[in-house]
């Protein structure tokens, strides 16, 4: 049995549950602008089926 996935086109304010399946297109990391070793985070680009 498949189970219902969301697509992120789908995505509204109010709801908290989702089910996605995506694929990661791009992943970086964002430092701190005073503290440039720090991590403060991680930003990505994902696509789905859709």
């Amino acid at each position: 049995m498949a189970c219902k996935l969301d697509f992120l086109a789908d995505v509204v304010p109010g709801r908290t549950t989702w089910r996605f399946k995506v694929r990661v297109a791009r992943i970086w990391k964002v430092t701190g602008y005073l503290k440039p070793y720090q991590v403060v985070s991680v930003e990505m680009v994902l696509v789905d089926s859709k």
